[in-house]
């Protein structure tokens, strides 16, 4: 998805009938984020205050949103190395090995709990 694309979903689901909108919305990527940003200040929210919203990587772009942006961090780079050791050892017939990668929430200023209505 672009951040166009995020953009589109995050006003599709403003717009759905219903006397509610959205708490929070999490991101898989904090491009995406951007965008979701960009729908929620077209109706009028504000984030964290009406919407939060996180995203994954932490990217330079998580630091230069305003507010920035809370997003988890992961080693990118580990996450592909470990992504094609389990793909070749499926296609060589072996049991790709378990493993843990390290992630880290980072807290910034996108995300306050919900307000009460």
């Amino acid at each position: 998805m672009s951040i166009e694309g995020a953009l589109a979903a995050t006003e599709a689901a403003l717009a759905a009938p219903g006397p509610h909108h959205p708490t929070a919305v999490v991101c898989d990527d904090d491009k995406l984020a951007a965008g979701v940003y960009k729908a929620l200040r077209r109706r009028g929210l504000r984030i964290p205050d009406d919407v939060s919203v996180t995203g994954v990587d932490d990217i330079a772009l998580a630091a230069a949103l305003d507010p920035e942006l809370t997003t988890v961090r992961l080693d990118a780079e580990l996450f592909g190395e470990r992504g094609m050791q389990a793909l070749l050892d499926v296609l060589d017939g072996r049991t790709p090995d378990a493993g843990d990668i390290p992630v880290e929430l980072v807290v910034r200023a996108s995300t306050a709990p919900p307000s009460t209505p």
